[in-house]
C-alpha cells in the first residue's frame, strides 16, 4: 500500500480496497480479499487517529457495494444511524453483500462487535 499523505488519498485508498475486496469476494478470491482487507484496516487506523472516521459518510452513496458495506460497517460507532441505514439497504437485496450485511446488523445489535483497528 502507498504511503498516505492526506485524508483525501486515504479515502482513496480505502475506497478502491473496499471495491476490490468486493469483486474478490464474489469471486472467491480470498487471498485478493485478505489483501484489500489489510489495506482497509490501514486507512481506518489514520481515520481513527487523525479524528477523521466520519469523512467515510461521504462513501455512503458510492456505485460500489463494497465500498458502501466498508464504509457503512466502519461508521456504525461514529453515526450509527447512517451506517445501519445503509446495511439495512443493502441486506435487504440477495446475494453474498446482502448475507454480510444481515449479519453485520445483527451482530451489532447484540453487542458483538468490536472494531480492533
Amino acid at each position: 500500500m502507498k504511503k498516505i499523505k492526506d485524508i483525501a488519498a486515504a479515502l482513496l485508498q480505502f475506497e478502491e480496497a473496499a471495491n476490490m475486496h468486493a469483486d474478490a469476494t464474489e469471486h472467491g478470491d480470498y487471498k485478493t480479499a485478505n489483501k484489500c482487507y489489510a489495506n482497509i484496516a490501514k486507512v481506518i487506523s489514520l481515520l481513527k487517529e487523525q479524528d477523521e472516521m466520519q469523512k467515510l459518510s461521504e462513501l455512503l452513496n458510492h456505485n460500489s457495494i463494497g465500498v458502501r458495506i466498508w464504509a457503512a460497517t466502519y461508521l456504525l460507532p461514529v453515526l450509527e444511524d447512517e451506517g445501519l441505514r445503509v446495511l439495512k439497504q443493502i441486506a435487504g437485496g440477495t446475494g453474498i453483500h446482502s448475507l454480510t450485511a444481515k449479519t453485520t446488523v445483527s451482530e451489532w445489535e447484540k453487542g458483538n462487535l468490536k472494531f480492533f483497528v
